[in-house]
């Protein structure tokens, strides 16, 4: 099979594409609920944590979910191999052998059964990628965009697959797996290069109030680690030629203070922090350590030790959603088998409001109402 013809569209579509499993029905209504987790691999959760997966889309039924680290290749020409330069479908998954058809058939069979469209962009090999889960239920984005530069095409991946950018009628829904800093200057660069592309991307006008998702692979505060926020900034990473480069990956000065002007340029709101602006990092934390093994959960080095790195920010016109972490406790508890916990987010926007978004949004911004719970 030749390249060209590797991206003809397929004449007959199979009855199990990853892409467009749904369920039936028409939508009903807009999207208020979102929810974003970091899997640390999908189809290892289906494998080893379909219950607890099911039981999550019972109890919370999120109207979108925005899931990183699927960890599954995207759909390549016959033979490809990673680093090859050959183009890849990233909104597909990989067929290449019986595993990863069957890996492709069990993300297709899970999103199906809760009634979800889904919308991917996966890297080149078992790395990174993510997914944007629709339910079928909910009206669909009008546009969806895979990466945050403003000089690609829409339909043009992240090569790591780390974007999804939905356009929703009331807003936009960005979702990302922001690169880990690392503890090398080359990562360094990389971390860098990716927040600058952020900072271009929030300072471009908008035209819809913004929600961006995601696992963004940085503590904000000191307060966002624990239990000793001096172990991580001082007992990690310690090789960097910079001081301000040093300590955990995603707890290093330099990350902290981008990742604060990201808030001040795009105008954005961490809205977890907003409703609960008293730190308590066993409540707070997104990210646990694994215990260690052989039965000895204390040899883990990162055991019971936590970082809030998974965030829901919103624009400043709807700071006063409700939003909650679904995870606690250094056994993971609500983790569903990853080493991150959903974080979700409640929006509700006034109906008699819908038509006019668009036009008051630069005057005046459309308005979300806290339901439950209060402020503290």
């Amino acid at each position: 099979m030749s390249i060209a013809s590797f991206f003809k569209p397929a004449g007959n579509k199979r009855v199990r594409d990853e892409e467009d499993a749904t369920a039936s029905g028409a939508p009903t209504r807009h999207v208020q609920t979102i929810a974003t987790w970091n899997a640390n691999s999908l189809f290892q959760r289906i494998q080893h944590d379909g219950l607890a997966l099911a039981e999550f889309f019972r109890t919370h039924a999120p109207d979108v979910l925005f899931i990183s680290e699927v960890r599954s290749p995207a759909l390549g020409p016959p033979g490809c191999k990673k680093g090859d330069g050959l183009p890849r479908q990233h909104g597909k998954f990989s067929r290449a052998t019986k595993a990863l058809a069957e890996e492709a058939d069990a993300v297709a069979r899970l999103c199906k059964e809760h009634g979800y469209r889904a919308y991917w962009s996966l890297a080149e090999f078992k790395y990174s990628g993510c997914g944007l889960l629709v339910r079928t239920a909910c009206t669909q984005p009008h546009s969806v965009r895979f990466n945050i530069d403003g000089e690609s095409a829409p339909h043009v991946h992240h090569k790591d697959g780390r974007v999804i950018r939905a356009s929703f009628e009331q807003f936009d829904l960005l979702g990302t797996y922001s690169p880990n800093n690392g503890t090398a200057e080359e990562s360094f660069a990389r971390r860098r290069a990716w927040d600058a592309a952020c900072l271009a991307m929030l300072q471009a006008p908008r035209h819809s109030p913004l929600v961006w998702v995601g696992d963004l692979n940085v503590a904000a505060e000191w307060t966002d680690v624990g239990p000793d926020p001096h172990w991580f900034r001082f007992k990690n990473g310690q090789e960097a030629a910079s001081v301000d480069d040093r300590g955990q990956p995603g707890f290093t000065p330099n990350e902290q203070r981008r990742f604060a002007m990201l808030l001040h340029e795009g105008g954005l709101v961490d809205a977890y922090r907003s409703l609960h602006p008293n730190p308590d990092w066993q409540r707070d934390v997104t990210w646990r350590g694994t215990p260690g093994r052989d039965g000895v959960p204390e040899l883990g080095r990162y055991y019971n030790k936590g970082m809030r790195i998974d965030y829901v920010l919103v624009d400043k016109q709807l700071e006063h959603c409700v939003e909650s972490v679904l995870g606690k406790g250094a056994d993971r508890q609500g983790f569903m088998g990853s080493d991150h916990c959903p974080v979700m987010v409640k929006l509700r926007f006034d109906a008699t409001k819908r038509a006019e978004q668009g036009a008051e949004h630069e005057a005046s911004g459309s308005r979300c109402v806290q339901s439950v719970p209060s402020r503290e």
